[in-house]
């Protein structure tokens, strides 16, 4: 490793008091002869114990620990983004505060990050055990279905021993619950990226704290998400509002004026028109195929306030020489 790097761990934590002080003891004996700068990250979301108070005894004895503590707990999700905002580190790499995965991994995943790689995942191996079959179906096929749309064929989504280029962090913004598909978000950057297997630990106190048991249904919700977001991000202009639906209004306002142009025919040869079911079907496509221009109309501008409020660019950047 380069010895002008810099890390930054994060861990997010709620509920953790029995196990935070372990993490940071593992972390502190793992880089206690490193020569590369380095920063903990511990974000409190919202924790009902006593993690907080154990984080700042922690803070107080070393320097390279920073404490983070949320008003309440807004997710996992916020708490990973927390973190992010305020590293420094070229790596920034994500623990989880139970230990569930060996923090002697972190080596290699530097290890990764080091050889080019934007992006390391983790997949915990043994984690289900043999008497949760039915929860390890589930994960799998979820999994399987979250790879068929992104694309991205990693084993474990939900491992939280994960690490980050600089440049995936300065340009990452997770939101709602988007923690569950960083591997495929990242993707819209050109991440190239890797996954390698970690032995799984039982936590030995407490229980996880970021999990629900309306979680399947919630996944289900966000593929959804993930689905346009992924499309959009990384070609937005493929399919602009305006083309979308100026391209579809058209049609369907000419099937109407076609239908409309008939009756007209009809009025003029001496025929009724106004009681026939057509009138009002063309009548109805004709509104609703203005309506549909007009849409992508502000759809386009909609769109273009997005990047230019935001400053975020059409394109990534890896660096600049």
């Amino acid at each position: 490793m380069d010895k002008n790097k810099s890390i930054s761990i994060v861990i997010p934590c709620y509920n953790e008091e029995k196990n935070i002080n372990r993490t940071f003891d593992g972390l502190l004996s793992i880089f206690s002869n490193s020569p590369y700068d380095l920063e903990i990250i511990a974000v409190n979301d919202g924790s009902k114990d006593g993690t907080w108070k154990v984080i700042q005894e922690y803070v107080a004895k070393d320097a390279r620990i920073h404490g983070i503590n949320m008003m309440t707990n807004f997710g996992q999700s916020a708490a990973y983004q927390a973190g992010f905002d305020v590293s420094t580190g070229d790596y920034v790499i994500t623990v989880s505060a139970d230990l569930e995965i060996p923090l002697d991994n972190i080596r290699k995943v530097i290890e990764y990050l080091d050889e080019g790689y934007d992006f390391v995942n983790t997949n915990r191996v043994g984690r289900w055990g043999t008497e949760k079959a039915s929860r390890q179906a589930k994960s799998s096929m979820a999994n399987k279905l979250i790879a068929k749309i992104s694309g991205v064929a990693m084993k474990d989504r939900g491992s939280g021993m994960k690490g980050f280029r600089r440049v995936l962090i300065e340009n990452l913004n997770l939101y709602g619950e988007m923690h569950r598909f960083i591997p495929d978000y990242v993707t819209t950057y050109g991440a190239k990226m890797i996954e390698f297997e970690v032995d799984f630990k039982d936590r030995d106190y407490g229980k996880s704290a970021y999990t629900s048991s309306k979680r399947t249904v919630k996944v289900l919700l966000d593929l959804v998400t993930l689905a346009f977001m992924l499309y959009f991000a990384k070609k937005p202009f493929n399919a602009l509002p305006g083309r979308l639906f100026g391209f579809t209004g058209a049609v369907i306002a000419g099937f109407g004026g076609l239908a409309a142009f008939y009756l007209f025919i009809l009025k003029i040869l001496g025929h009724s028109i106004g009681n026939r079911p057509l009138l009002t079907l063309a009548v109805l496509l004709i509104i609703v195929g203005i309506q549909s221009m007009m849409f992508g109309m502000i759809g386009e501008l909609l769109m273009r306030t997005y990047f230019e409020s935001t400053g975020r660019k059409t394109y990534t950047v890896r660096e600049k020489i």
